[in-house]
């Protein structure tokens, strides 16, 4: 099993007014602090030209050459991209969409640029109020996007992370009528509903290209009493995904405490 860290993990720590963690110095400290060579980046954690419009402002490419050469010098690699902020992928609005489809063209260019193959999308919409129309809207600009990946030879991912996304039947729905081998799903352990985890995310997995490994809290036995580790990755194994479980610790614990449990858990049932 590859393990990998996603970057939300330390959310705080890229966040915090005083001294936040940068981006550059996320490789290393992946590597020093949790043992971890493979990192997931978030895109609201980027320098950007203008920060007060991260979704249309390109990203300098110097800067990017200091993050690439920052995890090359690590020995990480960069697996994962997870975008945030760039519009509604699921408007009806046909200039609202277009304008999000196009603040989400610069990822491609990002992505290469970082040796990273994906990135994930956001497929908006109102959760379980989202319409056909909306549906129909977020396959339309997923399969763009999937059309701007195959040239790119990046992978573009929706995460079940809200928004229509939150169905895993719609999720399955779009991702075939896709159909493009540059588009899957970025399955998420903690997004579904407590009750209908499991069953969904086996809906999903056989489309997953990335997983994350979302935990909240361990109990004495190293266990999250809310998160069944062992039947999740269980669900992947059958599914013959064979990517990185990126490390999403999401708890109000320590940071540190909870990225290394989470990593002896999923060491636990590795396969």
């Amino acid at each position: 099993m590859d393990i990998a860290l996603a970057g939300w993990s330390l959310h705080r720590r890229f966040l915090r007014e005083q001294n936040p963690l940068k981006l550059v110095d996320y490789p290393r400290l992946a590597v020093e602090e949790f043992g971890i060579d493979k990192i997931e980046l978030n895109s609201p954690f980027f320098v950007y030209e203008d920060p007060g419009r991260q979704a249309a402002s390109p990203i300098a490419n110097s800067y990017l050459k200091q993050v690439k050469a920052a995890a090359d010098d690590a020995g990480v690699k960069i697996v994962g991209i997870a975008v945030d902020g760039h519009g509604n992928l699921g408007s009806v609005d046909p200039a609202e969409r277009r304008k999000a489809v196009e603040n989400h063209r610069k990822w491609f260019d990002v992505c290469q640029a970082l040796g990273c193959g994906a990135f994930r999308a956001n497929s908006g919409g109102k959760g379980n109020q989202s319409t056909s129309e909306e549906v129909k809207a977020c396959t339309e600009s997923f399969a763009q996007l999937a059309r701007w990946a195959e040239a790119a030879g990046i992978n573009v991912l929706m995460e079940n992370h809200g928004g229509i996304s939150a169905s895993p039947d719609r999720m399955v729905q779009i991702i075939t009528a896709v159909g493009s081998r540059r588009f899957g799903a970025l399955a998420d352990f903690g997004n579904f509903p407590d009750e209908s985890r499991h069953e969904a995310l086996r809906k999903i997995a056989p489309y997953a290209k990335f997983v994350h490994a979302k935990f909240f809290e361990f109990d004495a036995g190293g266990e999250d009493p809310r998160i069944n580790g062992k039947a999740c990755v269980e669900i992947f194994r059958k599914a013959n995904y064979r990517g990185p479980f990126g490390i999403e610790f999401e708890g109000q614990g320590d940071d540190h405490d909870g990225v290394l449990k989470s990593k002896a858990l999923l060491q636990r049932y590795a396969y």
